[in-house]
């Protein structure tokens, strides 16, 4: 029996030291007795013990985060991750960890997992993941999403039949402001807001405070508060949830406005998604002297699709053109509210719908709704467009992951 546990012990020894442990690694850091979960990835360069490399923590919320230089090595049946000095941002300075990790192999993925410490500060638990599969999946590092920066979306109120596209960019400092566009009557304007997320619970609060510029001077907007669900998806972030508010000059109890629901998403983007946008944006760019804002990801089973393309609202003489792939599929179209189709062939993986807007119309931005179809389901969104920024989608094709 002993010597089969020595052998046990050898054999193990022996596995983690063959074991290539370089790469990226994503997972989380936790402290004892604390609620807060941190989210942690490293990434290591190859080696024959050590490994050189660096890591990222970044609080749950995306109001703060950190990297680092560390260096990991073997010991026995252990990987030791020691994180050297603080690389970003200067100040304020976060906690140097030193960890002590356990390889555990499953079919699809590696995971380490132990303890950490760090002087001065309260120690806890650390797991990463590294994920197995073909070469190329190495690229599909994700970019560790946030719950700051730009959601888009759309706006519905009980009172209406049309809805409104509704973005909202949240600042790492709680404030931030929202952007509606209405549909048919009131042109656009900007609010002045304010927001806290609950980790724990995963809710988003926002109340705006103001509005601090509108198209229409006469025009009245609603001041809207409400708490939004927060959900991770496979390729997006996504809020969820009520709104109620008051009429700009009242109050709840003078002139409370119909309430409505509001749906806002950003994408989860990859590296080699931002490159693919990246070789596509500069010719766009150059040409149109536009910038493009990514505002979705979807998923589609074929790579035979159906794009179709309508006006959800007012007609105001909206004129857009569509590009795919940095290719003009529907050129100076006059934009109604019959849909029109175009169907088309994805010749990659990754696909980008630009909307270029030729034509403002009456009510600014340009505003269309966009649907694609792959024959399982049909999927729509609201693209916004201006003469500054192009409103895009990614579609991008489903592939089974190993």
């Amino acid at each position: 029996m002993r010597i089969f546990y020595s052998i046990a012990c050898l054999l193990a020894c022996l596995s983690l030291a063959a074991q290539d442990l370089s790469g990226h690694w994503e997972g989380y850091i936790t402290q004892d007795g604390k609620t807060d979960t941190f989210f942690y990835q490293v990434d290591l360069k190859t080696g024959s013990k050590a490994y050189p490399g660096t890591s990222f923590s970044q609080t749950q919320d995306g109001g703060a985060s950190a990297s680092f230089q560390l260096t990991a090595y073997l010991d026995g049946q252990q990987l030791i991750l020691q994180e050297l000095n603080q690389i970003d941002p200067p100040k304020p300075k976060w906690c140097l960890k030193y960890a002590t990790l356990t390889l555990e192999q499953f079919p699809f993925h590696d995971r380490l997992k132990g303890r950490w410490k760090a002087d001065g500060c309260t120690p806890g638990e650390m797991m990463l993941e590294r994920r197995k599969g073909p070469a190329e999946q190495e690229s599909e590092e994700i970019i560790p999403p946030t719950i700051t920066g730009k959601w888009t979306g759309t706006l519905s109120q009980s009172d209406r039949d049309y809805g409104f596209y509704f973005e909202v960019d949240l600042d790492k400092g709680k404030a931030g402001q929202s952007y509606i566009v209405s549909e048919d009557n009131g042109g656009n304007a900007f609010h002045k807001l304010e927001w806290q997320y609950d980790s724990i619970f995963q809710l988003l609060s926002f109340k705006e405070l103001e509005v601090t510029s509108k198209t229409d001077p006469n025009w009245r907007w609603c001041i809207k508060s409400g708490t939004l669900s927060f959900r991770r998806e496979n390729a997006r972030l996504a809020l969820e949830g009520d709104w109620n508010g008051f009429i700009e000059g009242f109050d709840l109890e003078t002139g409370p406005c119909a309430n409505g629901r509001v749906y806002l998403e950003k994408p989860i983007l990859t590296r080699t998604m931002v490159q693919k946008q990246s070789i596509l944006q500069k010719p766009y760019e150059a040409e149109s002297k536009r910038k493009i804002k990514v505002e979705r990801v979807l998923e589609v089973q074929s790579s035979s699709i159906k794009i179709k393309v309508w006006d959800n609202g007012t007609v105001d003489g909206d004129v857009a053109t569509i590009f795919l792939n940095g290719e003009r599929i529907l050129f100076n179209h006059r934009v109604d509210k019959r849909k029109f189709g175009i169907p088309v062939k994805l010749n990659q993986d990754d696909n980008f719908i630009v909307l270029h807007a030729e034509s403002l119309g009456d009510i600014s931005p340009n505003t269309v709704a966009i649907s694609v179809d792959d024959g399982v389901k049909e999927q729509i969104i609201i693209l916004s467009s201006n003469l500054d920024e192009s409103g895009a989608v990614m579609i991008r094709k489903f592939r089974v992951k190993n």
